[in-house]
């Protein structure tokens, strides 16, 4: 769901690696710990290339080497605000929390360098002392996670577009309008007839309601619904421009997942 994020979230994974402390005394030797596993592979989106600690400068630093096939910094440097937002969120989870934890007793910043294999690419996100105390003492709530979430999807959406779900079937479009999530899907004639598709919509309806018991698809829902937001799909014939429009109200998404 949402490759920026996904991305920053990344680190939280390093950083499991390298334990779990609870306070300023242990934050040096939780660096160094982790430091032994440096280079660390994070499986074909990249790799951890190193993390110290600048006892002097109060710093914490991470390098991380994306592989630009999967994952890359430009969907960082373009959208930098949202990127900082996303890591405030991976620091509030588990061992980032724990992390957190021990820069604020520590008075300790935090210095996250993103790069791309192979080439000088790179972004750099910095949060100082004041604000990681800042981010420990005011949590986003659920309603900020989930927007922020749902941004993140309709960034790394609108990157890939067009992009091709069947044969035939191409996404060309997604726009959150307050009240839907809409995805327009560009529908080949020679190969669908959109009239028909307009006479078997409740099949096509129930068949996108079974796809939402799918992981990916249940959290996009979950999403949703807790921002009171629906979801379309909107058909649109290639040649005649006639559109066949799948919709599911908040309602009807919650009742999916089961809230």
């Amino acid at each position: 769901m949402k490759k920026c994020l996904n991305m920053l979230l990344l680190l939280v994974m390093c950083v499991a690696m390298a334990g779990c402390g609870g306070n300023d005394k242990l934050l040096k030797a939780q660096i160094e710990s982790g430091k032994k596993h440096c280079p660390m592979s994070l499986g074909m989106a990249g790799k951890l290339t190193s993390m110290s600690y600048d006892e002097s400068n109060r710093e914490v630093k991470f390098v991380i080497t994306l592989n630009k096939q999967i994952s890359d910094v430009k969907d960082l440097q373009q959208d930098p605000e949202t990127a900082r937002q996303a890591m405030r969120l991976a620091l509030q989870k588990g061992n980032m929390k724990k992390l957190l934890e021990m820069m604020v007793d520590a008075e300790a910043s935090l210095n996250i360098t993103y790069k791309n294999r192979g080439s000088k690419d790179g972004f750099t996100m910095n949060f100082s002392a004041p604000e990681l105390k800042e981010i420990l003492a005011n949590p986003m709530s659920e309603e900020e996670t989930n927007k922020l979430l749902l941004q993140n999807q309709l960034n790394s959406e609108k990157r890939r577009l067009p992009y091709k779900i069947d044969r035939g079937l191409n996404v060309v479009g997604i726009e959150d309008t307050g009240a839907s999530l809409v995805y327009k899907c560009e529908v080949d004639e020679e190969l669908y007839d959109i009239d028909e598709m307009g006479n078997s919509k409740e099949e096509l309806k129930e068949n996108m309601r079974k796809m939402m018991k799918d992981r990916s698809m249940r959290q996009q829902a979950e999403v949703l619904s807790s921002l009171n937001k629906g979801f379309e799909y909107d058909y649109v014939g290639k040649t005649s421009g006639k559109n066949v429009v799948v919709a599911f109200t908040a309602k009807e998404l919650a009742e999916i997942v089961g809230k």
